[in-house]
């Protein structure tokens, strides 16, 4: 995995943290665009995934976990933990066995 696609990848995953904490408070992306301040468009790209990191940082973190009611800390805690639980997968080496015939050439 390259660099760019690990980070859209963890792009995905803060986009699943908000998604989760969003729904348990029972907030629709409509409400929760008009009380962080963060245009819609923005956060539906955020939430589903589609926004890249370099189209929200530091700022829209702070402003969602204020109306989120949590923390930066345990917002980045839930986005680590969904890092981690995807690591596993994006990390490992996959080792494909090529079997190579012996065709006798040198």
């Amino acid at each position: 995995m390259t660099k760019r696609e690990r980070a859209n990848a963890h792009a995905r995953l803060f986009g699943k943290a908000v998604l989760t904490m969003r729904k348990e408070l029972r907030l629709s992306t409509e409400e929760l665009a008009e009380l962080s301040g963060i245009p819609l468009i923005l956060l539906g790209r955020i939430e589903t995934g589609t926004a890249g990191g370099d189209e929200w940082g530091l700022r829209e973190i702070c402003a969602l976990a204020r109306v989120l009611d949590v923390t930066v800390e345990k917002l980045t805690d839930r986005w680590e933990r969904y890092i981690e639980e995807a690591g596993e997968a994006w990390w490992k080496p996959v080792w494909r066995d090529k079997v190579r015939k012996d065709t006798g050439r040198n």
